[in-house]
């Protein structure tokens, strides 16, 4: 528990004109109405804890009583030293109020130059009604709501009033049903308190009875909820006068030397049931006499007792808690003010007419095409949205996958293996659990997985999942030989024209399929990225989803069919073209593939050569030639085919994959005249019209009051800087 302040210090900061510019700075920020955080004391208790009667002799003011009306909102009680004695009464408006009903309640203003109860009843009643509550006439009206999140505040200003601000809430209630008073009130009231004790730069004055029981005090354990570590809540105890017997008075004597919270607790007297008709100095000489009391020796020593002695420690602590919070503050209302700055470039200039829409429009189209021209030429350290989000670079990604497709082809495109394929050139099963699952195919995969998120793409390409199985371990040699014989033509010693498409088109049945996931992977691809750069650009999202059905959607859907069109030409060439090339790697593929088999013929003579070692030797020149002559013409054929097959396979195969690359993805997709990645351009928003500006980037009614809202929060933000500047 830390001890009181002492007095000296309390008169010295009582007096500085330093310390109540902290005060003032915190009194000025709430009437700004900003939501933040300011220093100041809350009080709360229950219904009938002595809270209004402590708060009378804190502050000098007391509401009138019967009027009730007090307890039906926060109120804001601010003593201020000033030559020119006034009470200004007015109302603080709560944060999620209308404009309208904000400006009418800022409106509400009243002032008294002396305290005169009975027109201070009729100003509270008159500021019950314009807050909404029952009150007045409407008193009994059970439509209306009891409790009001909006504030009165009370500035009260004299020459001989400390500097000092104190919050009082409704008290919290054990029972409901009385004075009209429900559930759904208590709960409001309960939620109001938490709030106000949340605020990590409030003072919680906890009020309690003397004579009650702190472990049942509802609004303790609410206080620890809020203050776990008790360094910003002090207990009051009140009702001091009805505390008689000696095993009480140790217990509170034991209460405040032992208090778990660090600032500990005061015992104060309260006005009796009968004392309404004395004043606030008289009820002070009371409670001064109360405790020169011998009973009282021993608790008045620690120096814990009286109104005056809680409001020099409330002035103490709300003073150093000023100073100690305001660079915070300041801080704060900076990032705040920051982050409301960057918000209002984002929505931009107002739009109200043609001129501005049109020009709002061209800046945004620039920003997407720079932003899409640098993610295609995969230069990134120009603008740090490629740091912030690595899922726009594009090139990255169609790279990796046109290597993939590439890949894919070499390995699996093929629908048997050749005679005579290297190992390398050989592919084994993929099993699902494998380590080494083709890494394209995953690819492909995920990308088809996101496609169901774009139901505009349903129209454009069934959303199929993609596996390519490996090359058939069947013979090719005995499916060549069964093309031979059922369409093989008079020719002798060599194939008819036919053969090689015949089983071109059947080598090469799987390149379509593949091709085509290839092309629809890299749309969903492309069309992710753009939708996440028109998400970067244009951050209002009913513009974007304006922008996008109405001018964006058509135009991609062709471009992406365009594309796979293309795809389909380039198959269609291929696969039902007869077979052509100028390549000379061709005949080169060709040459390679006989001296190949040659060789493979010739190890193995070798081999049974050596495996007849110590026997008859074997004529090695006779057996190649009884190995030539007893080849049918039938099989020479199958081998030529064979040889030749595989020879324009290869070059097919580059070919087809560079073609498909270039125009299908790069020209239709990337960097074409009419790719995806061009739809939006400041040239096409110089073509619009003014009724399609308007549509697009007219701004909506709820556009026009979140701009206004945001206006009002920087115009306070910068009110708020200035006065923590001052």
């Amino acid at each position: 528990m830390s001890t009181p302040h002492n007095k000296a210090k309390g008169v010295q900061g009582l007096d500085s004109l330093g310390n109540h510019i902290y005060l003032e700075k915190q009194d000025r920020l709430r009437d700004i109405g900003i939501d933040i955080q300011t220093s100041q004391i809350v009080v709360v208790g229950g219904q009938s804890s002595g809270k209004s009667s402590l708060l009378e002799l804190l502050t000098g003011f007391a509401f009138p009583r019967g009027q009730g009306l007090c307890t039906r909102y926060a109120t804001q009680i601010t003593l201020r030293r000033n030559p020119a004695v006034s009470i200004v009464i007015s109302i603080t408006p709560r944060n999620d109020c209308g404009e309208g009903l904000k400006a009418e309640l800022r409106e509400f203003r009243r002032e008294l130059e002396e305290f005169d109860p009975k027109e201070l009843g009729r100003i509270i009643e008159d500021a019950a009604i314009v807050m909404g509550i029952r009150a007045g006439d409407n008193k009994d009206d059970s439509s209306l709501p009891m409790f009001s999140d909006d504030i009165l505040k009370v500035e009260i200003s004299g020459p001989d009033q400390p500097h000092l601000t104190v919050i009082d809430v409704p008290g919290l209630f054990q029972v409901t049903g009385d004075a009209g008073i429900t559930e759904l009130d208590k709960t409001m009231v309960e939620r109001m308190v938490k709030r106000y004790m949340a605020n990590e730069r409030t003072i919680v004055l906890a009020v309690v009875p003397a004579l009650s029981d702190p472990a049942t005090e509802r609004i303790l354990q609410l206080a620890k909820e809020a203050d776990p570590s008790g360094v910003r809540t002090i207990g009051v105890l009140t009702k001091a006068d009805l505390v008689y017997e000696k095993a009480v008075l140790s217990n509170l004597l034991r209460q405040v030397q032992s208090s778990t919270l660090k600032l500990g607790y005061f015992i104060v007297r309260n006005r009796g049931a009968d004392e309404d008709d004395l004043s606030v100095d008289q009820c002070k000489l009371k409670e001064r006499e109360l405790f020169l009391k011998p009973q009282w020796s021993e608790i008045t020593r620690i120096g814990r007792t009286g109104v005056g002695a809680l409001r020099l420690e409330l002035q103490n602590l709300l003073m150093d808690l000023a100073k100690r919070e305001l660079p915070k503050q300041k801080a704060e209302v900076m990032n705040r003010l920051s982050d409301c700055l960057d918000k209002q470039r984002e929505m931009g200039i107002a739009r109200p007419d043609p001129v501005t829409q049109r020009e709002y429009l061209t800046k945004h189209a620039s920003k997407f095409e720079r932003i899409a021209r640098d993610a295609l030429e995969g230069r990134y350290g120009v603008n740090p949205i490629f740091a912030e989000k690595p899922e726009l670079r594009l090139i990255t990604k169609i790279i990796s996958l046109n290597e993939g497709f590439s890949d894919l082809m070499w390995k699996k495109g093929h629908l048997r293996n050749f005679v005579g394929s290297t190992p390398k050139e050989k592919t084994r099963r993929y099993d699902a659990d494998d380590s080494e699952q083709f890494e394209y195919e995953k690819l492909a995969n995920e990308a088809h997985g996101i496609a169901p998120s774009f139901p505009e793409l349903r129209n454009v390409f069934p959303n199929d999942s993609f596996e390519c199985e490996p090359p058939s371990d069947d013979p090719i040699m005995e499916h060549i030989g069964q093309c031979y014989r059922e369409s093989r033509g008079p020719e002798l010693g060599t194939f008819g024209g036919s053969m090689l498409p015949i089983t071109f088109r059947e080598q090469a049945r799987k390149w379509a399929p593949i091709a085509n996931a290839h092309v629809r992977t890299v749309i969903i691809m492309v069309h992710c990225f753009i939708k996440q750069l028109l998400s970067t650009v244009f951050v209002d999202e009913r513009m974007r989803d304006e922008l996008w059905d109405s001018v964006l959607l058509d135009t991609l859907v062709n471009a992406y069919t365009r594309a796979l069109r293309k795809a389909d030409y380039l198959i269609g060439i291929e696969l039902r073209s007869c077979p052509s090339t100028y390549n000379h790697y061709f005949a080169d593929n060709l040459q390679k593939s006989r001296t190949e088999r040659l060789e493979a013929q010739v190890a193995v003579l070798e081999k049974e050569s050596q495996a007849h070692e110590g026997s008859a030797p074997i004529n090695t020149r006779a057996e190649l030639k009884k190995m030539v002559r007893e080849k049918s013409n039938a099989e020479q054929v199958k081998e030529d085919i064979h040889d030749t097959l595989k020879s324009y396979y290869k070059v097919a195969r580059k070919r087809f994959v560079d073609v498909m690359c270039q125009q299908a993805i790069d020209d239709h997709l990337l960097n074409g005249d009419n790719s995806p990645l061009r739809i939006l351009t400041s040239d096409m928003v110089a073509k619009m019209s003014d009724s399609q500006l308007d549509r697009i980037a007219g701004e909506d009614a709820a556009t026009k009051r979140e701009r206004k809202m945001l206006e009002d929060e920087i115009a306070g933000l910068n009110t708020a800087l200035d006065v923590l500047r001052s």
